[in-house]
Parts: structure tokens; sequence; C-alpha cells
């Protein structure tokens, strides 16, 4: 005994198929469809456990789904709160930037003004008094520059880094 299924929709759910095919053979064959009620109930158990389980896949779905959206609306908001602090550190930094043009700014300045004063002070080729004044004035400033930069100059290169 052959069910026919040409004629069946082939878009809907298993159990409908079955019951279109069904329902044609019954019509086509009248004294045959007793004989296949007998049979019929135990054919329709996997359909039940089918439906069970389509039900139980659907379920978990939809709970992965809900899970999904919930890790979603977590990381948008990490991400939103993770931009404002970038946004905050990058302002903070373009600050000191600021702060070091100027005092590196008003470090040129200095040194303009000593080699003003120094060009103005007559010295003398051989005497090594005037050389050793020099040379202590250069290294101050030298010692200060470093003293005054070092502290933005490491933070400068650490927020660099972690931006890379």
């Amino acid at each position: 005994m052959a069910i026919n299924l040409r004629n069946v929709e082939p878009l809907s759910s298993k159990s409908l198929l079955m019951e279109q095919a069904m329902r044609r053979h019954r019509a086509q064959n009248p004294g045959e469809s007793e004989q296949m009620m007998d049979r019929v109930p135990s054919d329709y158990d996997w359909l039940k456990e089918d439906k069970t389980a389509l039900h139980t896949l659907v379920g978990q779905m939809d709970s992965s789904i809900g899970k999904l959206a919930e890790q979603m609306q977590r990381v948008e908001a990490l991400t939103d709160k993770s931009s404002l602090k970038l946004e905050k550190e990058q302002q903070l930094l373009f600050k000191q930037i600021r702060t070091l043009n100027n005092l590196l700014k008003n470090q040129v300045d200095v040194f303009g003004a000593l080699e003003r004063q120094l060009s103005d002070i007559e010295l003398k080729q051989n005497t090594v008094l005037p050389q050793i004044g020099i040379g202590l004035v250069a290294g101050l400033m030298s010692a200060i520059t470093i003293i005054v930069t070092a502290p933005w100059l490491t933070v400068l290169i650490e927020k660099m880094r972690l931006v890379v």
C-alpha cells in the first residue's frame, strides 16, 4: 500500500503532510482505510516525539536568543563606557601635551635669553672659568628640563602604549 505524496503541499510540517496524504489515500481507496487505521496510532508516535522535540528546541532557541540579547546589551553598555573613558583619557593627554609644549616653549625662550646674555658678555678665549660657567648653566638647564618633563613623558609614553 503506497501513499502518493505528489499532490501534497511540500512546505508544510511532517504531520500535516502525512494527514493530507492519508486523507487523499482514504478518499481514493475507502476499503483500505480501515486496515490502515489499525496501524496509524503507532505510526504517529514519532510525530508526537518530533513535536515534543521541536517544542523543546524552540524553547531552547528562545532562551539562547534571550541570553544573546542580554549579552549584546552588556557589550553595548561596556563599549559606550569604554568610549567615554577613552575620550576622557584623550582629552587629558591633549592637555598634558599642551602643557608640555608650553614648557618646551618656555625653555626655548630661556635658552634664547641665556644666549643673548652670554653674547653680551665678552669672554676671553683662554680663560677656563667662563667656559666652566657656561657648561654649568647649560647642564643645569638640561637637568631642569629632564626633571620637569620626565613625569609627563612617562605618562605620554604609557598612554601611547595603551592606545596602540
